[in-house]
């Protein structure tokens, strides 16, 4: 899929359609623009299927998508995928020795030891008690970027406000200054390739270009929190590496890839509920009415919009999933959105409840590769809604024409203007 989806990306080729493609076809525009048709007809036929686009085991039932996530017998270690997509994506992409050490040394492609010793290591800035501790300064930065709004009267949800508070909240949390939040945003949207090639302006030498910019920014801020330590996650981050638990490219890696699934995910995650809410107005109004429901309300945006739609994993050894054979090497796609919308699992899936009880969506996955940041997403998307929607109540915006990003694993808009 990698190196197919590049090149239609960066030669705007067609990408494959009819029957060729299958059931599943993500680069399908109509499947972009409502995946969950597709996504419902190819769960009702074959829950697991091996797809000719993207030369992986897609998975779209809850039952199995849960079980395959737990499965500790697959890895997210890119590298042992032995599949031909595999292949020519590292053939073609033709990284140097300096590009390939860091890519092997990401988070999912680190040995497990290492990867359980990173996750304990941020599991204090990252759990609900800190998160919790950075609300005002998250709400500082919301009211800001609202204030800027309120002088215009009208803005764009994604470009002016959902895209640039992630990056703000990311940063204080990590520790790199405010003023650096724009170079930040563009060098993490240049590596979205390696979660989603589809997604518009991605690309391996954009990529490339811009780690040799990130990771002597990253060196200069380590020297910088050597000399002077500070409240934040990279001088603790330190501390682990000086016990020896990582590495210098680890650390300096780990460091970016926290920069980048800090942003992207919540970005999406408050696009898509402003979408939901103009979509189900009786919702919005019920929400409104009765602001105590955000924390539930934030588990039904993520399960019905599912800001990450899939995941991707390897099997170490030959498994059987729903009566499919597997064999070792292979790929399997979680279809998270898939699994969200399930019948078997949700009642009316693609109905918006905002009171929603017992709501065991997989939007954050579940395992030992259970997302490093839900209380983040969970707390900054709460106050970013809460806020717009006590200071501008009665905003307006056309959800008939909403512009999705062509994205297999992420799903989020590339704008949705508001009226205020």
């Amino acid at each position: 899929m990698l190196g197919l989806a590049q090149r239609a990306v960066d030669r705007r080729w067609r990408l494959p359609m009819g029957p060729f493609a299958g059931r599943y076809n993500p680069y399908d525009p109509d499947y972009i623009q409502d995946p969950y048709r597709q996504l419902d007809r190819l769960r009702a036929a074959a829950p697991v299927y091996h797809s000719r686009v993207t030369g992986s085991y897609v998975i779209s039932s809850h039952e199995l998508a849960a079980e395959a996530l737990l499965d500790r017998r697959y890895t997210s270690n890119r590298r042992l995928d032995t599949s031909l997509r595999s292949r020519m994506f590292f053939r073609l992409a033709r990284f140097t020795e300096e590009e390939a050490n860091a890519l092997d040394n990401t988070l999912g492609a680190v040995p497990d030891e290492v990867h359980q010793l990173m996750r304990k290591a941020m599991a204090h800035d990252f759990g609900k008690r800190r998160v919790t501790a950075l609300l005002p300064r998250m709400e500082f930065w919301i009211d800001r970027l609202l204030d800027e709004a309120a002088a215009r009267g009208e803005f764009d949800v994604i470009g002016d406000f959902a895209a640039k508070l992630p990056i703000l909240v990311v940063a204080e949390l990590l520790g790199f200054p405010p003023q650096d939040a724009r170079e930040l945003q563009e060098w993490s949207d240049s590596y979205l390739v390696l979660v989603d090639p589809m997604i518009k302006g991605a690309g391996i030498t954009r990529m490339n270009a811009a780690f040799h910019q990130f990771d002597p920014y990253v060196a200069e801020t380590l020297r910088r929190k050597r000399a002077e330590p500070g409240d934040d996650l990279i001088t603790r981050l330190l501390e682990h590496h000086d016990a020896g638990e990582f590495d210098d490219v680890q650390l300096r890696v780990l460091i970016m890839m926290l920069m980048i699934a800090g942003h992207e995910v919540i970005t999406n995650l408050i696009g898509n509920a402003v979408a939901c809410l103009l979509k189900f107005p009786e919702q919005r109004k019920l929400l409104t009415g009765e602001p105590g429901l955000m924390p539930t309300a934030i588990e039904e945006f993520v399960r019905f919009e599912s800001p990450i739609q899939a995941a991707w994993r390897i099997a170490t050894e030959d498994l059987e999933v729903g009566g499919v054979r597997v064999p070792a090497g292979r790929a399997i796609t979680v279809l998270i959105g898939a699994a969200n919308n399930d019948p078997a699992q949700f009642a009316d899936p693609r109905r918006l409840d905002v009171t929603r009880a017992d709501n065991r969506h997989l939007g954050f996955a579940l395992g030992s590769h259970y997302c490093a940041g839900p209380w983040l997403g969970r707390v900054e998307g709460a106050a970013a809604l809460s806020r717009l929607l006590e200071r501008f109540p009665a905003f307006r915006g056309d959800a008939s024409r909403l512009k999705w990003k062509p994205a297999a694993g992420l799903r989020g808009l590339y704008e949705l203007p508001l009226t205020l």
